[in-house]
């Protein structure tokens, strides 16, 4: 490959479309999975022990996730409909969503929003083996750092656009608008329908401008195309390793965004607006960090950006379970932010460089297996010390063991040097 060819001109109608579906998708599981919805179901709907509840549904749904994913990446190379797929699991994330407006502050209600909740999201985690393995086709291979940070930046970035409408039209207005009532938490039922609009409209772009790059592939069974895929992972030295160590700091990840928010809310006493509030400043935080850690990692590489945020997010984890006062919570919650976006896109960007264009999705599909075959251990794990102890940050010890075993089996070396030629 020429160096025209590799170090031409971004594609920009391309890096926009992507950069707008993160845009448009980071808000649901934010507002849902993380700040307003979870936070709503473990101090009303599920008062008791529904912190543990929400953890065996995370858990279950990050299960499903990893069996499924391998094979619906495959299925996407095979017949080159990555776009398509992305849509209709788009669909099906946004359409669940919306049904969890049903869900009224009665303990009655438990079972039917554990229920929408793992659809929601199942659909929006499956979304991103498609989206992911459509990097490539907006990105050169030395853009793919600053490309997968800018989109990261953007997601970021739309949840905390979202996070503001949600605090101030729903959850701070005195009269709440469309005549809505506090009486049935209809302020926070309601922002259900605000992320599922926000990602019906903001995900068009990609739609428009994501050209997708079409593969011809060999028609196998799916097992066999399965074996093919860990086969490609396994003829990459050290991708593999590289896939176990992401497993295990994905883990930590995962109880971090699953509870954030009931965290500060148990620990802290943060009521329902400040959680938002919180939620804004660390979102905003974790965007400027992903746009930088993708500026960075374009020159120092994705394996050595990982690396170093690991091991800062130790650091200032450590600072999190420890923190006497809300203040010190605030600042190293603002300070880990920092380094959980480079994290994640320099882990896609490092995985999308390798990949061969027509397994990508699959690919891909063991990157989401690698991230969520054992992320339900971390949520399960949570409710367990906390259902055990009774006290919150018991639960959080969970997420530094994570981060210490991914930095120990990630190792000095990353996977070997991408050929560009």
């Amino acid at each position: 490959m020429t160096d025209n060819n590799s170090k031409g001109k971004y594609n920009w109608k391309g890096v926009l479309g992507y950069a707008f579906y993160d845009w448009a998708s980071s808000p649901v599981p934010t507002l849902h999975a993380t700040f307003i919805f979870a936070v709503y179901f473990t101090t009303q709907i599920a008062p008791e022990n529904g912190t543990s509840y929400w953890g065996y549904m995370t858990a279950l749904a990050s299960l499903s996730v990893a069996f499924i994913a391998p094979f619906l990446g495959g299925f996407a190379d095979a017949r080159s409909v990555r776009k398509l797929m992305l849509f209709i699991f788009t669909l099906i994330g946004g359409v669940s969503t919306c049904f969890l407006w049903n869900i009224f502050p009665e303990n009655s209600f438990m079972m039917q929003a554990l229920i929408i909740s793992f659809i929601s999201i199942f659909a929006m985690e499956i979304t991103f083996v498609f989206y992911n393995s459509l990097l490539s086709s907006v990105a050169k291979p030395n853009q793919m750092g600053f490309v997968s940070g800018i989109s990261w930046g953007f997601g970021y970035f739309g949840a905390i656009a979202c996070l503001l409408l949600a605090l101030f039209i729903f959850i701070q207005a005195k009269e709440p608008p469309f005549g809505l009532t506090w009486d049935n938490a209809g302020p926070v039922r309601a922002t259900m329908i605000l992320a599922a609009v926000w990602l019906f409209v903001f995900s068009i772009p990609a739609f428009i401008f994501i050209s997708e790059k079409k593969t011809n592939i060999q028609k196998i069974s799916p097992v066999k195309r399965l074996i093919n895929g860990f086969n490609i992972i396994l003829s990459i030295p050290g991708l593999l390793r590289f896939m176990i160590a992401r497993m295990l700091y994905t883990d930590g990840l995962t109880v971090v965004f699953a509870f954030a928010g009931i965290y500060a809310a148990k620990v802290f006493d943060f009521p329902q607006d400040k959680v938002i509030m919180f939620a804004i400043a660390v979102n905003i935080f974790c965007g400027i960090g992903a746009i930088a850690g993708g500026i960075i990692e374009d020159r120092i590489g994705a394996f050595k950006t990982v690396r170093l945020s690991l091991f800062c997010l130790l650091l200032l984890g450590s600072g999190i379970l420890l923190a006497p006062t809300e203040i010190w919570f605030w600042v190293f919650a603002l300070l880990v932010g920092i380094f959980i976006g480079p994290v994640q896109s320099s882990s896609r960007s490092l995985v999308a460089r390798y990949a061969p264009t027509e397994h990508r999705a699959q690919i891909f599909g063991f990157y989401m297996f690698a991230g969520k075959s054992t992320s339900f251990i971390g949520p399960a794990i949570y409710g367990w010390l906390v259902m055990f102890t009774g006290v919150e940050r018991a639960g959080m010890l969970i997420v530094l063991v994570f981060f210490i075993a991914g930095i120990i089996v990630l190792g000095s070396k990353g996977p070997q040097k991408f050929n560009e030629n």
